[in-house]
């Protein structure tokens, strides 16, 4: 009896051995992400929220820690970055490498595209999951959007635009090749800054106006200080899609019980962020009106006329790459398939049916 007993207390010691040495060796995995926003801008909470809700899934296990830019890294150089596997994931907005590749420009925003919730649908049921993967993919990344942002306010300027003829010889702070050549139909000049620049140029005057993101955004940013007049809608930028860019390299090291903390975070962010920038806005655009801003707004068939060009600079690009046509066929399609159920749902549908569908090759 005696002999069993001591038998059963080592094998209680060992047993406790080895899973503390188990436990010892099973350490965190860390991973620090990097971001193109700094802390001023606070499209970095996107990125904050989805690394919450990865760390609290994983119990501590699997530890993000969001690092805004430029703290290690240059918003511009995120992208390699990662790519190359300095860092194993990063937050962006696609649409910031299009001089990799001109298809980026139709994933984060295109001038009268995909509206909030229509890259919500595309990504998740339409095939975009698999273009961004395909598309990151070449570039040795993964890709998990993890919110998208509402309808950009449109542009703040220091002298009024109240029409398209009023666009004629400003200068205005805008991304994006589509925008840049639908300003030139305009007359208007595009001007390429950085977020944390365009503030400065506002209150100096070097531009006479300028677009960043949506009206909680831009007002964060300052710009209620800098400028008196808003000339919407955000044709420009119907909504944004941000998330996140994983290193290949560094997700095939995963565990698959991580990757799918990963999925369900940026999931997570898709329904919580998306809504809490569109929620956040009403006490912008308040805040807004309190400070002097007035708004004005195109009517309808000056939005005809830019959807025009903004048709024209894609059937121009989807024949210069064939990586544009690809995305672009996609994402039309869904719009084009999803009419029907818009026109349904009309008054209560979300977004906007295109005034015309562009003859896109490829499109069924």
């Amino acid at each position: 009896m005696k002999k069993l007993v001591s038998i059963s207390v080592v094998l209680m010691v060992l047993c406790a051995f080895t899973a503390g040495t188990a436990m010892a060796q099973a350490k965190p995995i860390e991973w620090k992400m990097i971001s193109t926003w700094t802390p001023a801008i606070n499209l970095i909470d996107a990125d904050k929220y989805f690394a919450k809700v990865v760390n609290e899934l994983s119990g501590g296990r699997f530890k993000i820690t969001v690092h805004p830019a430029p703290e290690l890294v240059p918003p511009q150089q995120v992208f390699d970055a990662i790519s190359k596997g300095s860092f194993p994931i990063g937050g962006e907005w696609p649409n910031y490498w299009a001089g990799k590749n001109s298809a980026f420009d139709l994933l984060g925003s295109y001038p009268m595209g995909l509206c909030q919730y229509d890259y919500v649908n595309w990504y998740y049921h339409a095939g975009g999951r698999d273009i961004f993967n395909w598309l990151y993919g070449k570039y040795n990344m993964m890709y998990f959007t993890h919110c998208v942002t509402p309808m950009e306010s449109g542009i703040r300027t220091n002298v009024p635009i109240k029409n398209l003829a009023d666009y004629k010889g400003k200068k205005l702070r805008m991304s994006g090749k589509a925008q840049g050549h639908i300003l030139k139909k305009l007359g208007a000049s595009q001007v390429m800054l950085a977020g944390a620049e365009i503030y400065q140029a506002l209150q100096l005057k070097t531009i006479d106006g300028a677009e960043f993101c949506s009206d909680s955004i831009d007002w964060g940013m300052g710009f209620g200080e800098v400028t008196k007049f808003n000339i919407g809608p955000g044709w420009h930028q119907p909504s944004s899609l941000l998330g996140a860019m994983i290193n290949k390299d560094a997700w095939n090291k995963l565990p698959e019980e991580f990757k799918k903390y990963i999925d369900i975070a940026a999931q997570a962010g898709c329904s919580y962020m998306s809504s809490w920038y569109e929620n956040d806005n009403a006490s912008a655009i308040e805040k807004f009106r309190k400070a002097g801003t007035q708004v004005f707004k195109l009517n309808n068939e000056e939005l005809k006329v830019l959807e025009g060009y903004s048709w024209e600079y894609l059937l121009e690009e989807g024949k210069r790459n064939p990586d544009f046509l690809k995305v672009a066929v996609s994402q039309f399609q869904y719009l084009k398939d999803f009419r029907v159920t818009r026109d349904k749902q009309e008054p209560f549908a979300q977004g906007r049916n295109p005034f015309t569908i562009p003859n896109l090759p490829g499109l069924k």
